[in-house]
């Protein structure tokens, strides 16, 4: 092949090519493709440009050393050497640079003489720069990883020992000391989310503690990240549009780092922190750190409301047991004390008679006491069902509540009084058929006493199989209803908060509805315990 015939051929290539036409390397060419990435200019109808390598418009790198002009690959195949695999970087004082892997063979004539050499490059650049940003990924990765493990260490490490408030409080201290911040603050929030429960300062002196009071007037900032499922992170807290409702003698809010707390879909609290130490901005490694304390401050709010939830349920089943003492203590003293005192005089007023042989009034006085003798069987019967109801032990949930509904039919005068059940002859735990029983009952005990219904309807139906079976019962009425809100802001309504306190504590769901003149539903959803095989024979 001619020289002119190799130029043209070259010309055309999309690579990367320099050719040297002499031995000495002093007659260089390069293509378009090699052009452009030094920035040399094609001359107008002309496909390469004449090049001296002591003029290269850029410096050339291999391995953080300039290349001196005599070891390029095209100067050392000149001289008879192959060259393989060069890698260099081509950078412009005042450009861009470029990464390319070269290659170089020796031109031959026809004597077998060297005279010339000819390079061969492909322009790695772009590859290069994702192995940079690759690198700098993994050696993210890697800073998170260590991060994340100091973070989840150190709340373990708190929730392993502590509970509740104290908790709280040493994960605030965590997180301010772990991205060395000047102030962190621990929000917990009511459960419809409109005001904190808690607030929890860490890295304030006891004046400053004492000048904004134990918690900010209104939600402000934490009430923004109650609403946020990410972090917000800003360089300066007082440009963001949302940032009110801290009081005015709060600390400085400049640099600025919140999470939302969350436990799923609902917002249990925020955790913020402001002020990093050295005036700089908080990082993407510190939200991390944060985040993860977050999650971790969430299960030790989520076990703060479960113990509040149970000792507000002890308390209320407290309550519930003294009123039902002080209502057994009535009904002795008002029922079953007078029959007997009644009984006791009659037959007191019989012996003088018999004694006096008035044979008349000692036969009539008799007769009344044997009477009121009855009648105080009658009430200790009923007194004892009450206690614990037999027809429950010996028909089962669905037949004691059958025979509830008629004994309260007969004195409430209710017109219908109906029951809708489908477990006929089924058996539960002796806790779930006490406890059921227990709610149909005040519920329809409140029926009869305060609802002035003339309709009662009570369903009981089993659904589901297994582990997912649940009971349900509802009672309603069709009589003057009321108003909930009212009631459940009344601690005085017994009846009522000891239903729920008993269904919650068998890990089931109760709700109540009702309004003025439209009734009253009363709903309890228990899952299913089954009875074994001791209560059976107990049965």
């Amino acid at each position: 092949m001619r020289p002119s015939e190799l130029e043209k051929l070259i010309a055309q290539m999309p690579v990367p090519i320099s050719i040297a036409l002499d031995p000495d390397c002093k007659a260089v060419r390069i293509n378009s493709a090699f052009s452009r990435i030094l920035g040399i200019a094609l001359s107008p109808g002309s496909s390469t440009v004449a090049l001296d390598h002591a003029k290269l418009p850029c410096i050339v790198m291999r391995e953080g050393e300039q290349v001196p002009q005599d070891q390029f690959p095209l100067e050392l195949a000149a001289k008879g050497t192959r060259v393989m695999d060069w890698e260099a970087e081509f950078v412009h004082p005042v450009g861009a640079s470029f990464h390319l892997i070269g290659s170089a063979v020796p031109l031959f004539d026809e004597q077998g003489a060297v005279c010339g050499s000819i390079a061969v490059f492909q322009d790695i650049t772009v590859r290069k720069q994702h192995e940079s940003r690759l690198l700098a990924m993994q050696s993210n990765a890697e800073d998170r990883a260590i991060i994340l493990g100091m973070a989840t260490q150190v709340a373990t490490n708190v929730l392993s020992s502590l509970t509740g408030i104290e908790a709280l409080q040493h994960i605030a201290d965590a997180a301010r000391t772990l991205v060395h911040a000047q102030y962190a603050a621990l929000g917990v929030a009511s459960t419809d989310g409109q005001e904190l429960l808690e607030f929890i300062t860490s890295g304030l002196t006891l004046e400053e503690e004492a000048a904004i009071g134990s918690r900010p007037k209104g939600l402000g900032v934490l009430g923004l990240l109650l609403q946020r499922e990410k972090p917000l992170r800003v360089d300066i807290l007082s440009d963001h549009p949302s940032s009110v409702g801290f009081p005015d003698n709060h600390p400085p809010m400049n640099s600025f780092l919140g999470v939302p707390i969350r436990r799923g879909e609902v917002a249990l609290g925020s955790l913020y922190l402001t002020e990093k130490e050295g005036g700089d901005p908080f990082t993407e490694a510190d939200e991390i750190a944060i985040q993860a304390l977050a999650a971790h401050a969430a299960v030790a709010i989520h076990h703060l409301r479960l113990l509040s939830r149970q000792r507000a349920l002890v308390t209320g089943l407290i309550a519930a047991q003294e009123e039902e003492r002080r209502a057994v203590a009535y009904d002795l003293h008002d029922g079953l004390v007078q029959y007997v005192m009644a009984s006791q005089a009659h037959f007191e007023t019989f012996r003088r008679a018999h004694a006096l042989e008035d044979e008349a009034k000692a036969e009539r006085e008799m007769d009344l006491g044997l009477q009121y003798l009855k009648q105080a069987v009658i009430e200790s019967r009923r007194l004892v069902n009450g206690l614990r109801t037999l027809t429950l032990d010996d028909l089962g949930l669905a037949g004691a509540i059958e025979s509830l509904i008629a004994q309260e039919k007969k004195q409430a005068g209710w017109q219908d009084a109906e029951l809708m059940h489908n477990i006929a002859g089924r058996r539960y735990h002796r806790d779930l058929e006490t406890t059921a029983f227990r709610v149909a009952q005040e519920a329809l005990t409140n029926a009869q006493k305060h609802a002035s219904a003339s309709r009662v309807r009570v369903a009981l139906i089993e659904e589901g199989e297994g582990t997912v079976a649940r009971l349900k019962l509802e009672v309603r009425d069709w009589g003057g209803g009321f108003d909930p809100d009212q009631v459940s802001q009344d601690r005085s309504h017994v009846g009522l908060h000891s239903m729920e306190g008993r269904v919650h504590l068998l890990g089931g769901t109760f709700s109540l509805q009702s309004s003025v003149e439209a009734g009253t539903i009363v709903r309890a959803v228990f899952p299913v315990i089954e009875t074994d095989s001791v209560e059976e024979t107990d049965h």
